[in-house]
């Protein structure tokens, strides 16, 4: 039987209100912590739409990523870090600039689509939040986001039980960098 409408809406509420109280339990009243719900906020939306339909749409991934770059702004102003807000824009070019790579080499050569353009546009928003912290947790959240992604890869192959299959890279990666985020904090 499936779950109604109301339900869901709820329980999505409920999730992000839980993942605020838990970001803001574990960065306390950081300079960075408007960012971070912004991330969580676009982010919970934008995992389910992803693992639902397999598109992250553009439209939210870029009022994400505007909500993230203000609060990353307002952090470097508060806290007078622009060597942070330096990193997080080179964080954000380096991610994207891979997935742009591999986006370019699954549709020009290998024939297939190794990741959607929303994977790479999503890359600029996990980059930058995870370059605010030092670009080395940048390379650990993409480690950790492919872990979890190969993970439930797995899963999902031994339950359709068939090596092909499309699947929704965005959910892995998203929480993959709140992980990341609130380990960090």
């Amino acid at each position: 039987m499936p779950t109604p409408a109301i339900v869901r809406k709820h329980g999505l509420s409920a999730i992000t209100g839980l993942l605020f109280l838990l970001a803001a339990w574990r960065l306390g009243m950081s300079a960075e912590l408007p960012a971070v719900l912004a991330f969580i906020f676009g982010g919970v939306l934008l995992a389910v739409i992803d693992w639902k339909i397999q598109r992250l749409p553009t439209k939210i991934v870029y009022w994400t990523l505007a909500g993230v770059s203000a609060g990353l702004l307002f952090a470097a102003v508060v806290r007078s870090d622009w060597r942070s807000l330096l990193d997080a824009l080179i964080g954000a070019g380096l991610f994207a600039g891979v997935y742009f790579l591999i986006w370019l080499v699954g549709e020009q050569f290998v024939g297939f689509k190794i990741l959607g353009l929303g994977d790479v546009r999503l890359a600029i928003v996990l980059g930058a939040l995870l370059g605010w912290y030092g670009l080395k947790y940048v390379l650990l959240g993409a480690i950790v986001g492919h872990l979890l992604a190969l993970a439930v890869g797995l899963v999902v192959a031994v339950r359709q039980r068939k090596l092909h299959f499309n699947f929704a890279f965005g959910p892995p990666l998203i929480v993959a960098t709140l992980a990341v985020i609130l380990i960090h904090g």
